[in-house]
């Protein structure tokens, strides 16, 4: 029987050689693609998030994630960017221990805030015109010596804000007629047409006290809030309250807040913080930093002069509006004698020069007159241009005189006026004190952990 070969069978393959290699580095290319293009959108997917995140807790991030459009009170939308209108109670920013509503985001995400309260209160100067007058000047920092009182309240100014511009307007049959001339301020305050678009007096802007709009009426008299939130024309040497406006950076870091008055979004200043309006406990009294040069705190009480628990009441002089401490019976003499040695921390308090020059009919109206004259003393007064850093004391006098012959003096109410009064009438006692930045050696100036000297 006869064997049959058995032929040999060749394998046969799938694919060819060729073109198993071709499959398999197509492959491997498209797995490469796949992961660089995954890698990628993940990267930008990520980085888009996160710019989210960072945006979120930025003011203005913050701002517009909080508050959803509305057609009635709250945030609205214009080709400017966003504005808050009505009775809205979540645009608050705490920033350089002051507090201030929102009143803008600009379409460049910087942000426009105003002062939640006045910050003074004095004449607007001789001439109605905003550029020619005395909160254009103790507002800014100019080429005039002792100019921009409030801008060196602010640290490190041009890291935190950028200039507002802003125009002269006029307000004509109750509406506004844009002023084709801009200007650009760090700081300015509160114009017509914000204040309008707000919804006015029935707005967060209207506080129930008086302070000035910029802008003029079509007489080119002066413009005011009243205290039931009405726009009325003045005088402009009629003394009024001042409220602060300027505009933030853009993107600025928030280390916290909701935007209530509770819970004010912070503005994150870092290392840039200062003491103006800081608290300082001197033994028991509570005192207030309204200014700060050469490492030498000026501070004004927080409260009243009190005997006991009662209020005092004193009279000025009974000769003359002069701040004049050898005049026994004034209140000069007695605050830099009687109430002076009943301070335990009397040996601190430092010889300091207080601006007493006169703001009148005769001398003008300029805040730059105030500096034509001084006293030296330890105990002194306000004097009408400073910075108020608690707005809601009222009826005191302060160091200015009205007339060098007069019997008249200026005191200050919390609606926003300025007044003069007979020197001969009793009122309370704001007292201003300095001492060494360096005597004060714990505590953060906050008013539940003031400054103090141990």
């Amino acid at each position: 029987m006869s064997k049959k070969k058995k032929k040999k069978q060749k394998k046969r393959h799938l694919f060819g050689k060729k073109e198993f290699l071709f499959n398999f580095f197509s492959l491997l290319a498209m797995i490469v693609i796949a992961l660089y293009f995954g890698g990628r959108s993940f990267y930008y997917y990520s980085k888009q998030s996160m710019n989210k995140k960072i945006e979120a807790q930025t003011l203005n991030g913050l701002i517009i994630q909080n508050n959803p459009l509305s057609e009635a009170d709250g945030l609205h939308q214009d080709k400017e960017g966003y504005f808050f209108k009505g009775n809205v109670s979540n645009n608050y920013v705490s920033f350089a221990n002051r507090m201030f509503r929102i009143i803008r985001i600009n379409s460049d995400n910087t942000v426009k805030v105003v002062s939640e309260d006045l910050v003074s209160s004095f004449p607007w100067g001789e001439k109605s015109s905003y550029q020619d007058s005395n909160l254009q000047n103790w507002l800014n920092k100019t080429d005039k010596e002792h100019s921009g009182v409030y801008y060196h309240t602010i640290p490190s100014i041009d890291k935190f804000l950028v200039k507002t511009t802003y125009t002269e307007d006029i307000l004509k049959d109750d509406q506004v007629v844009t002023s084709k001339k801009k200007y650009q301020d760090f700081v300015t305050t509160l114009s017509i047409d914000d204040y309008i678009l707000a919804n006015g007096k029935s707005s967060f802007l209207n506080t129930s006290k008086i302070f000035y709009l910029l802008g003029l009426n079509s007489e080119k008299e002066n413009l005011y809030v009243e205290e039931d939130g009405s726009i009325q024309s003045c005088d402009s040497l009629s003394g009024y309250g001042v409220r602060v406006v300027f505009t933030f950076k853009n993107n600025l870091a928030i280390s916290g807040g909701d935007g209530t008055k509770e819970n004010p979004y912070v503005i994150s200043q870092g290392e840039d913080k200062n003491t103006i309006g800081s608290y300082v406990q001197l033994e028991n009294d509570v005192w207030r930093v309204i200014s700060e040069e050469n490492d030498v705190l000026k501070l004004q009480l927080n409260n009243y002069v009190l005997a006991g628990e009662s209020v005092v009441h004193v009279p000025y002089s009974e000769y003359n509006n002069i701040f004049d401490i050898k005049d026994k019976k004034s209140l000069a003499a007695i605050m830099n004698t009687t109430y002076l040695t009943s301070l335990p921390y009397a040996d601190i308090l430092l010889e300091t020069d207080f601006a007493v020059g006169e703001i009148s009919d005769d001398a003008g109206y300029s805040y730059f007159n105030i500096y034509q004259d001084k006293v030296s003393s330890k105990v002194g007064l306000l004097n009408i241009y400073d910075l108020h850093v608690n707005a809601d004391l009222e009826d005191y006098f302060h160091l200015n005189t009205t007339s060098e012959v007069g019997s008249m003096g200026y005191v200050f109410y919390k609606n926003g006026l300025l007044k003069e009064v007979d020197v001969r009438e009793s009122k309370q006692i704001v007292p201003v004190v300095s001492i060494k930045r360096d005597v004060l050696k714990s505590g953060d100036g906050t008013e539940g952990n003031p400054y103090k000297l141990g």
